[in-house]
């Protein structure tokens, strides 16, 4: 996923970076990574999500006492009845991670995105 990114990284970056006397890996940390850090940051956000939300796989290969926060909101639905009032409060309690994360983040996602769009 990042390799289209890494891609869109300038070149004359490294090689500027190679001129002024950086060797092949210090200009990859101290150069590239840095450039890259929207792309980065927007594809370790993707897989948090992906992560976040694989219910399948957490509902069948695990035990109760390891399962993750969606398949224990599974829980609260039975075969007589939905405690919908406490699926709300518990589904509330497992967003409040992926928004405090989104807002963390937002600038490196914002930068990503307008990066990309100026030349």
């Amino acid at each position: 996923m990042l390799i289209g990114y890494f891609d869109s990284v300038p070149k004359d970056l490294d090689e500027a970076a190679l001129v002024d006397g950086c060797g092949p890996l210090k200009a990859l940390i101290k150069v590239v990574v840095p450039a890259a850090i929207p792309g980065i940051v927007a594809v370790a956000v993707y897989a948090f999500m992906t992560a976040w939300g694989e219910v399948l796989f957490a509902s069948v290969m695990t035990n109760d006492t390891t399962r993750t926060l969606a398949v224990g909101l599974q829980g609260y639905s039975t075969q007589n009845d939905v405690y919908w009032n406490q699926i709300m409060a518990a589904s509330l309690v497992v967003s409040v991670p992926v928004v405090a994360g989104f807002l963390l983040l937002q600038r490196y996602l914002v930068a990503g995105l307008t990066a990309g769009a100026v030349k």
